[in-house]
């Protein structure tokens, strides 16, 4: 690097005039003085917003299925409150302290104001495995809503969630309330990954029972698969992924009785190790609106479908 002792140096052994040699000294000073300048101003460019760690957990936020937004944790514990929480937990099965965020200020952050407006209605909650819960936008602006970050009983990490010991990070959907179970239509993904606000019918009309009453019992069965089956399973390649489509390539009602079809509702855990959680709480008529459900979408027309 040429320094401004070494410029006027050289300055003077080629013999040029002494103003000659101070305007090149003055503007080597002023060189220097301009690399300081942009050298600090990256330094503190970068403590005031340092990178995030490559690996650093994030929740994506998408108006049906269009992703609008991707906050990481860094970002979401500068804008939010957290707090600790504690809670009876149905999955550990023991109550539980979480360090989490309010779920409505969460949407928040991601959506601004818009996912309170009625052009979006449900909200689907996406996890890192396929597992899709959807809920009533309304619910979500109920109190009680946290989306946990931490584990605060765990020594390291988070502590493993159910019989495949699921490590349920980076975040987690908990609630607070006694009524505010999986049993009640209230979301509880792990590994939660992605948010979007949807208009359901419109998102997946394959699922939507189209021509059905709105009192008939296929529309309260659709109700039901909404709320308590489509977190798992598909119909006609729309929905989870977790558990087999309902409906494609052959709907579930011409392969497998009514009666096994209740049971395995009501009670998989006595057939089969499986994620699927036992469903006790379900009436007859329940059971008869997911199968009148299942019976009109078996023959949904798909001859208009594109081929996959």
């Amino acid at each position: 690097m040429l320094t401004t002792q070494t410029a006027v140096l050289d300055c003077g052994s080629r013999g040029q005039s002494l103003q000659t040699c101070k305007t090149i000294e003055k503007d080597a000073c002023s060189t220097r003085m301009l690399m300081y300048r942009i050298l600090m101003l990256c330094l503190s460019l970068l403590l005031a917003h340092p990178a995030p760690a490559a690996d650093e957990p994030t929740i994506r936020f998408s108006v049906a299925d269009r992703p609008v937004k991707t906050l990481n944790l860094t970002q979401l514990r500068a804008r939010l409150a957290a707090r600790d929480i504690e809670l009876f937990d149905p999955h550990y099965k023991k109550r539980k302290r979480f360090r989490a965020f309010a779920l409505a200020d969460v949407m928040d952050a991601g959506f601004g104001k818009a996912w309170r407006s009625d052009d979006y209605r449900e909200v689907v909650f996406v996890a890192s495995d396929g597992y899709r819960a959807v809920s009533d936008r309304n619910k979500l602006t109920e109190q009680g809503g946290y989306v946990a970050f931490a584990d605060v009983d765990a020594e390291a990490g988070w502590e493993p969630i159910e019989r495949k010991r699921t490590n349920p990070g980076p975040f987690y959907v908990v609630w607070l309330g006694p009524k505010q179970g999986t049993a009640q239509a209230y979301p509880w993904p792990w590994q939660l990954a992605e948010i979007s606000i949807v208009r359901f019918q419109d998102q997946y009309p394959a699922v939507y029972p189209a021509g059905a009453a709105q009192d008939a019992s296929v529309m309260r069965g659709y109700d039901l698969f909404k709320d308590r089956c489509f977190r798992c399973h598909a119909m006609d390649e729309q929905g989870g992924t977790i558990g087999p489509d309902l409906n494609a390539p052959m709907s579930v009602t011409e392969y497998r009785s009514p009666m096994m079809i209740r049971e395995f509702i009501r009670h998989p855990s006595r057939y089969r190790y499986t994620q699927m959680p036992d469903h006790e709480d379900l009436s007859e008529r329940d059971l008869d609106d997911l199968l009148a459900y299942f019976r009109h979408q078996a023959r949904r027309d798909r001859s208009s479908e594109p081929i996959p």
